[in-house]
């Protein structure tokens, strides 16, 4: 929405007068005021940590300042904005939820509401396979295998870095398809007839070297989430990836549903 725009809203907002046709009212002001601030967000024109307040905000769109409170509260409920006791209101880093125990790409793991999620594709390259990674895939030493590196943004923010190692035979001409937009399980499902049924996974906590560093924008020695994935397809005892991402600690979370049975404690207790 254009100033001009903003300017008649705003009269409007103030003047409280005659009535106006419900087409014109369709949206309340704060909300497409809310609307107007999520896509800057997302967008990466509102950058984390980027201080708003009502004064300046009412005073730039020319809107009441309850109606900018308003749409500052309804952005703070959806997590998009903080507030700061004693500080003020920030943009909020964008939190990555992953959840390790289901079988999901990071391209659909990366997808919750209110974050907008783009990837670029580093490194694609064709490396023999070493002793560790032809023992994880059960491969002979030195068979040639596809390294894919991509870098996940959030709202423009650089939050993932994922590397990932296929069989090259198993997968010819993986690389005529677009890396950047496209989940890798969904390719090997739909090109290559695999669904991914299995994998096993270890999560543990590291820190960023320098090529990690430079990769998410971090200083090194950052602290970092390092979840390694080795995926089965249906059916098979033989692994066709190998994966690891390394996940900014002050930008992602991870989800967990655990289910256990009390009542046997319970049991051994009464025993």
């Amino acid at each position: 929405m254009d100033r001009a725009a903003w300017s008649e809203h705003a009269r409007l907002d103030r003047m409280q007068a005659s009535p106006v046709p419900p087409t014109e009212l369709a949206k309340p002001l704060y909300t497409q005021v809310y609307e107007y601030l999520a896509e800057r967000i997302f967008s990466g024109a509102l950058p984390p940590d980027t201080k708003l307040s009502e004064r300046e905000l009412s005073r730039e769109l020319e809107i009441s300042r309850m109606t900018a409170r308003r749409a500052l509260t309804e952005l703070v409920n959806e997590g998009l904005l903080i507030r700061r006791h004693g500080a003020g209101t920030f943009v909020a880093k964008p939190k990555v939820t992953y959840a390790p125990q289901e079988l999901v790409s990071l391209t659909k793991a990366l997808r919750p509401p209110r974050i907008g999620v783009t990837s670029q594709l580093l490194e694609f390259n064709v490396v023999p396979a070493g002793q560790r990674l032809a023992a994880v895939l059960r491969l002979d030493l030195g068979t040639p295998l596809y390294c894919v590196v991509r870098l996940r943004l959030a709202n423009h923010v650089p939050s993932i870095l994922e590397r990932c190692y296929l069989p090259q035979e198993r997968f010819p001409d993986l690389q005529e398809y677009d890396l950047e937009r496209t989940s890798i399980h969904d390719i090997l499902g739909q090109v290559y007839g695999l669904r991914m049924d299995r994998s096993d996974q270890t999560i543990e906590a590291v820190t960023a070297s320098e090529i990690l560093s430079r990769q998410l924008r971090i200083e090194e020695g950052f602290p970092l989430l390092l979840i390694t994935r080795t995926a089965f397809p249906a059916g098979e005892d033989i692994p066709v990836e190998h994966a690891q991402a390394y996940l900014r600690s002050d930008y992602a979370r991870l989800r967990l549903e655990v289910s256990q049975d009390f009542g046997e404690d319970r049991r051994d207790k009464e025993a």
